[in-house]
């Protein structure tokens, strides 16, 4: 009898970067808030138990396509999977939003890495590691809101965003509830790669075990949305090998 092939992904070193969905996860505002209820019962309807589900499409760790702000590009739907598994570079920030909860990401912080680690490949998944994982089981700390309800949590600056559109990155993702800082209302990391047609992805679960398992260079990411036919955002199941 012929050995069986050794598979190409090992469960060992696989981790998972999702976040639970649960009720009381962090929403932007209550009419995004995710619930899920119970409609048949085996032992009163005789057959499976049966749920219904409401949710945002953009809460828990989701994925945003092109189409979410520029009407015209890509749906979810229509990323295919070739675009979805990516060699994976994390940036490290966790210092820099300690001191400052507004921090921008800056070209800088990707050179000082690529110093270290050598240039970002082109086709790559960027993630940046800002240490806001720790929060999000404390709604209001995660999303920062102060005492006129505006958000504060760090995210990609902008000229960081073009930095790694330029290098040809096909995806930029983050462990706060927006690629952008909290209170920057004019989403500028959003629209310089959702205008180029690439994608997203928010809540990206980078607590502690995660955050000291995932190396900053030589994993691949695999994110995985569901892909709703005609949909700008969709939950996503996101898993590195490393």
């Amino acid at each position: 009898m012929n050995d069986l092939p050794m598979p190409l992904f090992s469960s060992s070193r696989a981790i998972d970067l999702t976040h639970v969905i649960t009720e009381n996860m962090p929403i932007w505002k209550e009419s995004h808030r995710f619930s899920i209820k119970q409609t048949h019962f085996p032992d009163v309807d005789g057959y499976a138990l049966h749920h219904l589900i409401f949710r945002k499409a953009g809460v828990g760790t989701h994925f945003d396509s092109a189409a979410h702000f520029f009407p015209g590009k890509r749906w979810v739907h229509e990323y295919p999977i070739a675009e979805l598994i990516s060699p994976a570079a994390v940036i490290n920030v966790i210092q820099q939003a300690e001191r400052n909860i507004d921090y921008q990401i800056t070209r800088q912080d990707i050179i000082n890495w690529e110093k270290t680690h050598g240039s970002i490949q082109n086709g790559s998944f960027v993630i940046a590691n800002t240490g806001w994982s720790k929060y999000w089981n404390d709604p209001k700390k995660f999303l920062g809101f102060d005492e006129k309800e505006v958000r504060h949590f760090p995210g990609w600056g902008p000229e960081a965003a073009q930095y790694l559109l330029d290098k040809g990155v096909r995806g930029l993702g983050s462990d706060t509830a927006s690629i952008d800082v909290g209170n920057n209302t004019n989403f500028y990391a959003h629209r310089i790669f959702l205008k180029a047609d690439k994608y997203l992805v928010e809540n990206i679960n980078l607590g502690m075990a995660n955050s000291n398992t995932l190396p900053e260079v030589g994993a691949t990411i695999f994110v995985l949305p569901i892909p709703i036919e005609n949909c700008s955002e969709a939950p996503a199941r996101v898993i590195a090998h490393a």
